[in-house]
């Protein structure tokens, strides 16, 4: 039987189902180009089910992204109480502009092999198109570390799509006791790849019973400290600056977690 697509607005989702078959969702349903975007397919119950296995492949020309999904592998009953499991495909980031997706099936699937989902349409909005100077280009969110100290460690926060890329830091190293100590900042950016020197905080709250939240949390300023990723060629690497009250200043060469 030929396959028809019809588009739909479920919540925040917009998906593409076949009749009588399978459901795509596009997410988020309005993607930017902060956004770290997935598409997920699913089907009605049915007694028996060839499933499909990794890998799957994506691949782009142009603006035409082609998803390739793996082999028939096996079946799986997804009447109640099963439920029907998603197929999570991941196409990652993606510059502003107009795209469309076409999802294959694999041969032997349950539709026959040919296209799950043609040509499908969206759009990527440019999440900085609105933002003022100084005009953050790479996001360095993630989890940073210092090779020549091993147990220490960075993480990055930065909401590309606020107006002026809010940054979190947190901390994590050791005290002077050797015990785990947490310290975070907030610094605003000072150019498109360095922030302004800010308020390094020492974070703690008082212990309490079971139930949580045991106590309100309190902070106090332990010194200063800024993020610096210029000359760098990368955004996976890059220099932190901090200074304790009353002591020397530290610079410490930080580059990207990668497991």
């Amino acid at each position: 039987m030929k396959k028809r697509i019809k588009l739909l607005s479920i919540g925040i989702f917009t998906s593409a189902c076949f009749v009588g078959a399978a459901c795509a969702e596009l997410l988020p349903a309005n993607p930017t180009s902060a956004d770290n975007i997935k598409f997920t397919t699913s089907r009605p119950c049915q007694s028996l089910l060839p499933y499909v296995t990794n890998p799957y492949r994506v691949s782009m020309s142009q603006n035409n992204i082609l998803v390739t999904q793996g082999t028939v592998s096996g079946i799986v009953p997804l009447c109640p109480p099963v439920p029907a499991p998603l197929e999570e495909i991941d196409l990652g980031r993606l510059p502003a502009g107009s795209y469309t997706l076409t999802v294959t099936n694999p041969v032997g699937g349950a539709d026959g092999g040919g296209n799950k989902i043609t040509d499908f349409p969206f759009t990527v909005t440019d999440a900085r198109a609105n933002k003022a100077a100084p005009y953050v280009r790479l996001d360095y969110s993630g989890h940073w570390w210092d090779a020549n100290d091993s147990g220490w460690g960075l993480f990055i926060w930065q909401d590309a799509r606020s107006s002026v890329d809010s940054v979190l830091a947190a901390w994590f190293t050791y005290g002077a006791d050797g015990k785990p100590i947490w310290y975070v900042f907030q610094p605003p950016w000072g150019t498109s790849a360095s922030t302004m020197e800010t308020a390094l905080l020492r974070t703690s709250r008082p212990p309490g019973a079971a139930v949580l939240p045991p106590g309100l949390t309190t902070y106090v300023s332990v010194g200063t400290a800024s993020l610096d990723f210029t000359n760098t060629g990368t955004a996976d690497v890059g220099k932190l600056t901090y200074t304790f009250t009353g002591g020397a200043t530290v610079v410490r060469n930080i580059q990207r977690f990668k497991p």
